[in-house]
């Protein structure tokens, strides 16, 4: 099984022609919609720049980010399916730019499962066997292995209208692994699921992983399933890789704001354009911070740095910063207090439910907030951690 190397991969897509019953006004409205995008050349949109990385055979890595990062861009390049413009991807130093997609022994797992609707499943999941002229006599048990891998044995003999969003993208699952194959890519194969579904899949997929021991590369905007599966996370915005580490650094020591941002439920808390003093120190909810000498060094001079903190770093006390509660919300074993501070300034704080009949906030309640002091996120001017 293959290391895979990106090395400055970019890629660009041309302005899209537009032709036909247009007229000139419509067609070059069509044409500045494209040129808005976040980065444009005279070729046309980048939709991937200056991307560079290393896969380990065995990982499990997911691509996070919101939609129009270049995350599928990224999969159909490591497919095969799409040559970069420039830049160069290896699998196991070997140079793989123009080896075609069925030459690279990759599966790809896609969002709207792209079953054959006139196949049994049985017959959707051993297609690539038979398309290798496998034995027929052989096809058989590996078939039902992955059907009951995947719970899919009482549904060997329908078809793909007869099965539910997540029996399909089983099927889709089943399918891609039966042959084996070195890299399984997936596309966001659980975005049309809902959350109960998604939660099971996760589950099925991260032991499909350990069992097979193939390297899976999985693109989402979701987080959930970025923190639920990934051995490592590389986060992707307007093309350009944000950060690439692990899942526990991705969510305690984000690389920059959009990164905290998009990491974590509820959003993190953010105080903007902080002021330090003389003497080196922040003020957050009526508590004082030293900044280190690591971070003295890269805040520029008469700036503010924004200051991030998570729900769950802030703790309602007796006593402590004065706050009013908004409203709550129960999400599974969370409670999440929404509070108000500072002439209508909106914080989240999230504490474990222990009573799902207590309900211990209610709206207009005055509460004090006590904010954890070493779990701040410092950020300068630019967005970058300090």
């Amino acid at each position: 099984m293959p290391d895979i190397r990106l090395n400055d991969v970019a890629m660009i897509y041309p302005f899209q022609k537009v032709t036909g019953l247009f007229d000139r006004k419509q067609k070059q409205l069509i044409l500045e919609q494209q040129k808005a995008m976040p980065y444009t050349s005279n070729e046309g949109v980048i939709a991937l720049q200056h991307f560079s990385a290393e896969i380990k055979n065995g990982e499990f890595v997911v691509v996070l980010g919101p939609s129009g990062s270049g995350k599928s861009t990224l999969l159909r390049i490591i497919s095969g399916l799409e040559r970069p413009v420039v830049g160069d991807i290896y699998f196991d130093n070997k140079d793989y730019k123009f080896v075609p997609a069925q030459d690279r022994d990759t599966a790809m797992v896609f969002q709207n499962y792209a079953l054959y609707p006139n196949q049994t499943v049985y017959r959707n999941i051993a297609f690539p066997l038979e398309v290798k002229h496998v034995p027929r006599e052989e096809i058989e048990p590996q078939v039902r292995k992955m059907a009951r891998m995947l719970e899919l044995e009482d549904k060997l003999n329908r078809f793909p209208h007869e099965l539910s969003g997540g029996e399909k993208q089983r099927v889709a699952i089943a399918r891609s692994l039966i042959k084996d194959p070195s890299v399984l890519l997936l596309d966001e194969p659980f975005a049309n699921l809902d959350p109960l579904m998604r939660g099971k899949l996760r589950k099925q997929l991260k032991e499909l992983h350990q069992a097979f021991n193939t390297t899976f590369i999985y693109v989402t905007h979701d987080q959930y399933d970025a923190l639920s599966l990934a051995d490592r996370i590389i986060i992707l915005k307007d093309g350009i890789m944000q950060m690439d580490d692990t899942t526990a650094n991705v969510y305690n020591y984000p690389a920059n704001r959009f990164c905290a941002e998009f990491v974590g439920s509820p959003a993190m808390n953010f105080f903007e354009a902080v002021k330090v003093s003389r003497n080196n120190t922040i003020s957050i909810l009526g508590r004082e911070y030293h900044l280190t000498t690591g971070q003295q060094k890269k805040i520029r001079k008469n700036t503010g740095i924004d200051v991030g903190i998570r729900g769950v770093d802030i703790t309602i006390k007796d006593e402590g910063y004065p706050a009013v509660v908004s409203y709550t919300e129960i999400i599974e074993s969370d409670i999440i207090i929404h509070v108000t501070v500072d002439e209508g300034k909106e914080l989240t704080v999230v504490e474990k439910l222990n009573n799902a009949d207590e309900m211990k906030y209610l709206a207009g309640q005055e509460v004090h907030l006590v904010a954890d002091m070493d779990r701040l996120h410092l950020f300068d001017s630019d967005g970058d951690r300090i």
